[in-house]
C-alpha cells in the first residue's frame, strides 16, 4: 500500500530498460527537488500538503485517492481493461505505413495509468519525426480500412503490485472477449477498438504473432517544404494550449499532434502518476533526425524501400551552412533564463563551450562521456570593438577573496554599498569613487553608462600595480638562413623582400626596435648604429656556442636607424650569393637571439631551410613506416631531444616569442622545431619542398600578416570557474606557471586555446555557474590592459538537458585538439578507436532515453544538437591528423598537430569540411560595390556533386583548388589566366593573384581573393584539370566518398549504427 501511495520519482529514462546486471537503469537523481515539492506527489506524513501542482497527464489535475491526496493512485474502474498503462511493443505497420508518421486508428485510447481517473486518456508524447523530409501524412498503421489487425500483447502489472485494498476489481480480458475500452477524449476521432491479446505474465508481453510483416524501412518524413507541421499537442486542456505554455517557460513541446504510447508504468514514464519535469529527458522527444541505415523486406502492398538516402544526411552546405556551424540557441534554465543573460555573456567568438550547460555532479559527468571544455580566443576579431574602461583613482574593482573582476552578473546590495561576487559568493565593499545608488530591484542607476556591468567582454586600463617593469617596446629580431639550400630555393631573396616591405607597417610607431642576424654553420650579427656610415658584420665562428660580440647596439630603433637597416638587408642579399655551406644551425641562431633579447623580450622571426646535423638541437629524418602500429610510433611525432622544450621554456621566461618559417627542400623534423614556437606562444609555418616561384607569394603574404597584425606583448591569462568547478587541463601554445597561469610572450587574434572543466567537489551547489577569462597584456603602444570575458553557464541535473545544450561543432573541435595531443603519446589506431567509441557511447546513451517503439532497429538516431558530430569525426580521420602513414608524411602530420592546437574555431571547421563552390555559372558570382564578392552556395563534398562540364573552387582554409572539367573549353584558361595550352606543371606553378581585364577573369580571381581575405593563412591556389596527375590532391578532400582504406559517409554512419546496437 505504501508503494502505491508514495510512488517512485519519475525517471529520466524508461524504466523498462535494464542494465547487464539486471538493475533498473536510471540517470542521476542528484540535484532534483524533494518529492514533496513536485506536482502530483502525496505530502509527507506529518506535513501540510501544499497547493496543487501543475496539470499532469492530459492536463487535468491529479485525481484523489481515498480522501484526496494529490497525485494518489486510482485503480482501474470496473468494466475497463485490466492491464496497466504500460508501454506497447512496436506496432506492425500495414499498407505501406512507416514509423514516425501520423497514425490514425490506434485501436482506441490506452488504459489509464497511475494518478489518472479510469475514464481519462493520458496525453502522450508524439513519436519523433525526421527532419528535412517531405510529406508528413502517412497511411493507417492499423485499425484503418483494409488493414489487418495483428494481436497486440498487453502489459502486465508491475511485479509485486496489486490492486488497492477496497478498490474495484479490474476486469479480466479473456481470449476473444476483450473488456470495453475507456471512453474517447473529447474532440478525438473515433477509433475502432482493438482486441487484447492474452497476457504473458506479470510485467511482460508476448511478441507479435508469427508471420506479421516487419516494419517498413525508409526515411521518416516530416512536413513538406513550405507546409506547416501538424499542430503540437501540449500538456494543457486542448491542442496547442500546453505548447504555448511550455514555450513561455523554456520547455520543449512535442512536435506532433499524434500521441505516442507512454513509458512503463503510466503516463508519467515511471511508477507513479507524475509527469517528467519540463526540460527533462522526455522533453527532448522529437528533437532528432532518424536515418535509415539498412533495407529490409516489405509487407504486401507497401512500396519498395529505396534504401539509404545519402542526400538527407546532415552536412554544412548550402544556405544553412553558417547556421549549422553556429552554436545552438543560448541554452537557458533556472535563474539564467532571461534575455539579459544572453546579452551579458561574452560572445561565442571569444568563449565557446563544448556543451552550453554543466553537469551538476561527478556521477552525471561520467554518464555524459563528452568533454566539458571551453574554447577561448581572447583577442578574436569582432565587428564591434571591445569597450575600454578606466576606473581612475578607484582602481580596478575585484573580489577580495577570489579576485574575480566586476562583471554584469554581480549583485549590488545595501543600496549599492556592497556587491556580491557571482563566482565565490563573498561580499565586497564598493569604493566611494565607484558608488551609485540602486533602484528597487537592486540595479545600479548608472548601469547604462558602465560597460563593465552591461557587457560580457570589456578591457580595463591596468594601473601601475599590474606592472613588474615598464611596458616593453615591440622588438623584432630577424634571423635569415644563408646556407646553400636557402640561396638555391630562393628563400633568402623572398624573405628579405618580405621583411623590407613590412618595416613601415610594424606596430609600435617610434617605440619599435629591430635587430638582424644571419646564420649557416656560423652566426653573424649586424651593428646598425645610426652614427655609422654602413652596417658592420660581426661573425661568431662556432654556432654551437654563441656569445655576444658586443653588449650593446645590436638592437636599434626602427625610425632612427631605418637607413642602416635597409643597407644591412642589401648587404645580406649580395654577400652570400656564392656560398657553399650547406648547414644552417637554427639552434645556434636562437641561442644567439636569446642573448640579444634577454633584457627586454620580443619576437624572433626565423627563416629556416637547411637541417642542422651537429651540436645541440640537431635534427634527423623520422620517416620510418616500420614504426607504425608499434610502441615506437608516437616517437615519430615527438621531440626526442629535451633541449627544445628546455630552451623554449627559458625563452618564455624572458618574454621571447619565436616564429619559424620552415622551408626545407626535402625533409626536416617539424615535431622538434615546432617546440620552440609552441613553448613561446609563437607561430610555425611549414612550406615543404619550398621553391620561390611556386611558394613565394604565399610566404610574403603570411610574413606580412604576421608582422603587421595587432599583437599583445608579455601576456598572462587565467580562467576562473564558479564554486565546485575548476580548470583541470590547458591546451594550446604557451607555458603554465603556478598551476593555472598561462604565460604567452605574444598573443594575437589568430591564436586560440581551450581548457577542460573539472570538479572540485562531488556536487555543484548552484543552478548557475560562471566562467571568467582574464588576459593581462601590453599593447604595441605601451598600454597595460586587462581583457575580461565572462559567461554564465546553467548547471543541470538531467542528462536530457545536456543533449539539448550540446554544441556538436565545438565538441568536434575540442575532440580534434585532444586527438592532436593524444597521438603524441599513442598510436593513430588507438586514437581513432577512442574517438569512435566516444561517438558510439554518447549516441547509445541518447538512444536509450526512448522507448523501443520510438527507435526502430534500422534507424540511426541523431539528436538535433549532435547531427554534425559523426561527420566531423569522419573528416577528422580523413585529415592529415589521422590518415594512414602511406598517405601523409611525418612532417606534414606534425605540422597539422601544431596548427590544430592553436587554430581558431572557424578555421578548424573549414579544415575538416572544406567549402566547394561552383564557378561555371558566372551569374551566381556577384561583384558588390565595396569590392566584395558574393559566392554561390556550397556543395556536398562528393564526386556526385561534380560534373565534367563544371568548374569548382574548393577551399580548406589552408589552400584552395580550382578543378576544371574536361568539358570546359581551353579558351577558359586563356580568358582567366592568359595561358595557352599549359602543361600540368605550368598550372601547378601558376601564381593566382591579379585578374585580367575581362569579366570572366575578374569574377573567378575575385572569388579566389575573397576567400583569402582576413584568413590567417594565405591559400595557395592550385589549378587542376580533370585527368591531370595533380587531381590526386583534390580527391582526399571529398570527405564523403570512400578513399583508399577510409569509410565513406554512408559506411561510417552504418559503422556507428552497428556499434550502437552491439555495444
Amino acid at each position: 500500500f505504501l508503494r502505491l501511495a508514495r510512488p517512485r520519482a519519475a525517471r529520466s529514462r524508461p524504466a523498462t530498460q535494464r542494465t547487464g546486471k539486471s538493475k533498473w537503469r536510471r540517470s542521476s537523481m542528484a540535484g532534483r527537488p524533494p518529492f514533496q515539492n513536485q506536482p502530483g506527489r502525496p505530502p509527507v506524513p506529518g506535513m501540510q500538503p501544499g497547493p496543487p501542482g501543475a496539470p499532469v497527464g492530459n492536463g487535468m489535475p491529479p485525481q484523489p485517492y481515498g480522501a484526496g491526496a494529490p497525485g494518489g493512485f486510482m485503480p482501474p474502474q470496473a468494466g475497463q481493461p485490466g492491464q496497466m498503462g504500460g508501454m506497447r511493443p512496436p506496432m506492425q505497420p500495414q499498407g505501406g505505413a512507416q514509423f514516425g508518421g501520423p497514425r490514425p486508428g490506434m485501436g482506441g485510447p490506452p488504459p489509464p495509468g497511475p494518478g489518472m481517473m479510469g475514464g481519462q486518456q493520458p496525453q502522450r508524447f508524439a513519436p519523433p519525426t525526421a527532419m528535412g523530409g517531405a510529406g508528413g501524412a502517412g497511411p493507417n498503421v492499423n485499425g484503418g480500412p483494409g488493414s489487418v489487425q495483428p494481436p497486440i500483447p498487453t502489459m502486465g502489472k508491475p511485479p509485486g503490485q496489486g490492486p488497492v485494498p477496497g478498490g474495484p476489481t479490474p476486469p479480466v480480458a479473456s481470449a476473444g472477449r476483450p473488456g470495453p475500452p475507456p471512453p474517447q477524449q473529447a474532440g478525438a476521432p473515433m477509433m475502432p477498438s482493438r482486441p487484447a491479446a492474452p497476457q504473458a505474465g506479470a510485467g511482460g508481453f508476448r511478441p507479435p504473432a508469427a508471420g506479421a510483416p516487419p516494419p517498413a524501412m525508409g526515411m521518416q518524413r516530416g512536413p513538406a517544404p513550405g507546409q506547416a507541421p501538424p499542430a503540437p499537442q501540449g500538456y494543457g486542456q486542448g491542442p496547442g494550449a500546453g505548447f504555448q505554455q511550455q514555450v513561455q517557460q523554456g520547455g520543449f513541446a512535442p512536435p506532433s499532434s499524434q500521441p505516442a504510447p507512454p513509458a512503463f508504468g503510466g503516463a508519467g514514464g515511471a511508477f507513479g502518476g507524475q509527469m517528467p519535469r519540463a526540460g527533462g529527458t522526455e522533453a527532448i522527444l522529437g528533437q532528432f533526425q532518424s536515418l535509415t541505415m539498412s533495407a529490409g523486406p516489405v509487407a504486401p502492398g507497401q512500396p519498395a524501400d529505396v534504401g539509404v538516402d545519402a542526400a538527407s544526411f546532415p552536412r554544412p552546405v548550402g544556405p544553412d551552412r553558417e547556421s549549422m556551424l553556429e552554436p545552438p540557441q543560448k541554452y537557458q534554465t533556472g535563474p539564467v533564463a532571461t534575455s539579459l543573460a544572453r546579452k551579458y555573456s561574452a560572445s561565442s567568438k571569444f568563449v565557446r563551450l563544448a556543451t552550453n550547460a554543466i553537469p551538476n555532479s561527478v556521477e552525471l559527468k561520467k554518464q555524459w562521456c563528452l568533454p566539458s571544455a571551453a574554447i577561448i580566443q581572447p583577442l578574436a576579431d569582432v565587428d564591434e570593438p571591445v569597450p575600454v574602461v578606466n576606473f581612475g583613482v578607484a582602481g580596478i574593482i575585484r573580489c577580495r577573496q577570489c579576485r574575480t573582476y566586476v562583471n554584469p552578473f554581480v549583485q549590488f546590495v545595501d543600496g549599492g554599498r556592497r556587491w556580491k561576487c557571482n563566482v565565490c559568493g563573498s561580499f565586497n565593499e564598493v569604493p566611494v569613487e565607484y558608488f551609485c545608488t540602486t533602484d528597487a530591484s537592486g540595479v545600479r542607476r548608472d548601469i547604462a553608462d558602465r560597460p563593465e556591468l552591461n557587457c560580457g567582454s570589456v578591457e580595463y586600463l591596468a594601473p601601475e600595480e599590474y606592472m613588474v617593469r615598464p611596458p616593453m617596446p615591440p622588438t623584432f629580431v630577424f634571423a635569415f638562413d644563408v646556407s646553400y639550400p636557402a640561396i638555391a630555393s630562393g628563400l633568402l631573396a623572398t624573405a628579405i623582400d618580405s621583411v623590407r616591405s613590412c618595416l613601415d607597417s610594424l606596430p609600435g610607431a617610434e617605440r619599435t626596435q629591430v635587430g638582424i642576424l644571419t646564420y649557416d654553420s656560423n652566426v653573424h650579427f649586424y651593428n646598425m648604429r645610426a652614427d655609422q656610415s654602413s652596417p658592420q658584420m660581426l661573425v661568431i665562428p662556432d654556432a654551437t656556442h654563441p656569445y655576444l660580440p658586443q653588449p650593446e647596439d645590436l638592437l636599434v630603433n626602427l625610425q632612427e636607424c631605418r637607413h642602416q637597416i635597409d643597407a644591412a638587408l642589401d648587404v645580406i642579399s649580395k654577400a652570400f650569393g656564392k656560398t657553399q655551406d650547406v648547414e644552417g644551425s637554427i639552434s645556434g641562431a636562437i641561442q644567439a637571439t636569446y642573448l640579444v633579447m634577454q633584457h627586454v623580450g620580443g619576437k624572433m622571426v626565423c627563416f629556416q631551410s637547411s637541417v642542422p646535423v651537429t651540436g645541440e638541437g640537431k635534427l634527423r629524418p623520422k620517416e620510418d613506416l616500420a614504426s607504425y602500429n608499434t610502441e615506437r610510433e608516437y616517437k615519430l611525432r615527438k621531440a626526442e631531444d629535451p633541449f627544445f622544450k628546455r630552451f623554449g621554456g627559458e625563452c618564455n621566461r624572458i618574454q621571447m616569442c619565436i616564429d619559424i618559417f620552415c622551408c626545407p627542400p626535402k625533409f626536416t623534423d617539424v615535431a622538434s622545431l615546432s617546440v620552440f614556437s609552441s613553448a613561446t606562444g609563437g607561430q610555425f609555418y611549414f612550406y615543404p619542398a619550398f621553391f620561390a616561384r611556386k611558394d613565394g607569394l604565399k610566404l610574403k603574404a603570411e610574413v606580412t600578416r604576421n608582422l603587421t597584425r595587432e599583437t599583445g606583448w608579455e601576456a598572462v591569462m587565467r580562467v576562473r570557474m564558479g564554486k565546485g568547478l575548476k580548470c583541470t587541463n590547458f591546451h594550446g601554445h604557451f607555458m603554465i606557471r603556478s598551476n593555472d597561469l598561462m604565460a604567452l610572450p605574444t598573443v594575437d587574434a589568430d591564436k586560440s586555446m581551450h581548457v577542460d572543466i573539472g570538479y572540485e567537489d562531488q556536487l555543484v551547489p548552484h543552478q548557475t555557474t560562471y566562467l571568467q577569462c582574464a588576459l593581462l597584456y601590453t599593447t604595441s603602444l605601451g598600454e597595460r590592459r586587462i581583457r575580461v570575458h565572462t559567461a554564465a553557464i546553467p548547471v543541470v541535473s538531467d542528462i536530457g538537458e545536456l543533449f539539448k545544450a550540446c554544441d556538436s561543432c565545438a565538441t568536434g573541435t575540442v575532440l580534434a585538439k585532444l586527438a592532436a595531443e593524444k597521438i603524441r603519446t599513442t598510436t593513430i589506431k588507438e586514437t581513432v578507436h577512442i574517438l569512435n567509441k566516444k561517438v558510439i557511447d554518447i549516441l547509445k546513451e541518447y538512444r536509450q532515453l526512448y522507448s523501443t517503439h520510438l527507435h526502430p532497429h534500422n534507424k540511426l538516431i541523431l539528436p538535433e544538437t549532435m547531427k554534425m558530430l559523426p561527420l566531423l569525426m569522419l573528416c577528422m580521420q580523413k585529415s592529415a591528423l589521422l590518415k594512414s602513414p602511406n598517405e601523409v608524411t611525418t612532417d606534414e602530420r606534425s605540422n597539422t598537430i601544431y596548427q590544430l592546437l592553436s587554430m581558431p574555431f572557424d578555421n578548424v571547421m573549414k579544415f575538416f569540411y572544406p567549402k566547394m563552390y561552383p564557378l561555371h555559372d558566372l551569374n551566381q558570382i556577384v561583384m558588390e560595390k565595396d569590392d566584395s564578392v558574393k559566392l554561390p552556395q556550397t556543395l556536398p563534398l562528393t564526386l556526385n556533386s561534380i560534373k565534367d562540364s563544371g568548374i569548382y573552387l574548393l577551399d580548406n582554409g589552408m589552400a584552395c583548388y580550382i578543378w576544371i572539367g574536361r568539358g570546359i573549353s581551353p579558351q577558359w584558361l586563356v580568358d582567366v589566366f592568359g595561358l595557352q595550352n599549359p602543361t600540368p606543371q605550368d598550372l601547378m606553378n601558376l601564381q593566382v593573384g591579379a585578374a585580367l581585364d575581362n569579366p570572366t577573369s575578374k569574377k573567378v580571381i575575385g572569388a579566389v581573393n575573397s576567400i583569402r581575405k582576413g584568413n590567417m593563412y594565405y591559400q595557395q591556389c592550385y589549378v587542376v584539370r580533370q585527368g591531370d596527375p595533380a587531381e590526386a590532391m583534390i580527391l582526399p578532400w571529398l570527405v564523403e566518398d570512400k578513399f583508399q582504406t577510409s569509410y565513406s559517409y554512408t559506411n561510417y554512419l552504418g559503422f556507428i549504427h552497428k556499434g550502437i546496437l552491439t555495444r
